[in-house]
């Protein structure tokens, strides 16, 4: 069952990305600007103009060059980017390192705390602690992400100079040797205690933005959850029969609330892998939304589009993997 559901979903999967890659490239297209003009640079001629243009493919019709790029998807080629004259896909795949650390500390810490604060209110439901978390997390999450970025800077590394203010390690630093991509894990793995330190330091603002962002979410879900679970019978039998309530709380609770704990979570991450950019412009994170970012000021399609799939492919694989979960949490669910 459990092989037959995964085989089940990989036309789909196919569907939906035949279906981005239309989209994304239809809009993309249909914009007013022209990339040819950017690689001419000022003072071009529209006769040289229009030499780069069809050198580049994008004065034929537009169903034929959505065929070009399909045919090119089926050899894993994104195209090459006009920005960079770089293949597309090879520049996605370095950036995309960076990206996924920010990402794995942002979420871990988000979990922590979104399950935590969530608990601490429903324990207290009614009372003054309740709702100061419930206030905090949702101006936390009121706020724009790119505006605690920039009053996190401005705080820590303009006022007390206690962090850097952006990238991925110190100016005078060299990354470690490349193993996973992960600078926490290769620095650990060379030995380098203080290039391990020094990423450390530039994880702090843009994990702390980002987790802030999503508080609200995590932890009013977690409060809902945990509060409709603590209701039930057999918490009220369990606690008249002197079972301890930590016991309660941790073995039966938690555990039946895990399934919408779960769904809240995958959605969190696949939309933490399309939102991303606003942090890593904030603070030139070498990921793949800075990289997207400066591909739309240009409007450089290959990248957008290769982004776009990218992210998409991404998040049905969380929900899949959420999917596949459900029944290892809840043996009531079935496959």
């Amino acid at each position: 069952m459990f092989i037959s559901n995964i085989l089940h979903r990989i036309p789909w999967l196919f569907a939906v990305l035949l279906c981005m890659s239309f989209i994304i490239f239809t809009l993309s297209h249909v914009v007013p600007a022209n990339p040819a003009a950017y690689m001419a640079g000022q003072g071009a001629t529209q006769d040289q103009i229009n030499a780069i243009s069809h050198s580049l493919g994008l004065d034929k019709p537009l169903p034929v060059q959505y065929g070009i790029y399909l045919k090119g998807l089926l050899h894993l080629d994104l195209g090459t980017s006009i920005r960079t004259r770089q293949p597309v896909a090879s520049e996605l795949w370095s950036a995309l390192p960076a990206t996924l650390e920010l990402i794995f500390f942002s979420f871990i810490l988000y979990m922590v705390l979104g399950i935590a604060l969530g608990v601490i209110a429903a324990l207290n439901k009614g009372s003054l602690l309740d709702l100061i978390i419930r206030v905090v997390v949702t101006i936390a999450t009121a706020l724009p992400v790119f505006w605690v970025g920039l009053v996190l800077q401005m705080i820590f590394f303009a006022n007390l100079g206690w962090l850097p203010i952006g990238s991925r390690i110190g100016v005078h630093d060299l990354p470690p040797p490349t193993v996973t991509g992960f600078y926490t894990v290769d620095s650990l793995l060379a030995g380098d205690i203080s290039i391990f330190l020094s990423v450390v330091q530039h994880l702090i603002l843009p994990v702390t933005a980002t987790t802030l962002s999503l508080l609200a979410v995590g932890a009013r879900l977690t409060r809902t959850a945990f509060i409709k679970e603590l209701a039930q019978q057999y918490v009220v039998t369990a606690r008249g029969k002197g079972v301890r309530r930590s016991k309660v709380i941790f073995k039966h609770v938690l555990r039946n609330t895990l399934n919408p704990l779960l769904t809240m979570s995958g959605v969190q991450l696949g939309y933490l892998l399309s939102w991303i950019v606003l942090v890593e412009v904030v603070f030139q994170w070498p990921g793949i939304g800075l990289y997207a970012y400066l591909s739309f000021q240009v409007f450089d399609y290959a990248p957008i589009m290769g982004l776009t799939l990218m992210a998409t492919f991404f998040f049905i694989l969380i929900n899949l993997a959420i999917d596949l979960l459900y029944p290892l949490a809840d043996p009531r669910v079935e496959y």
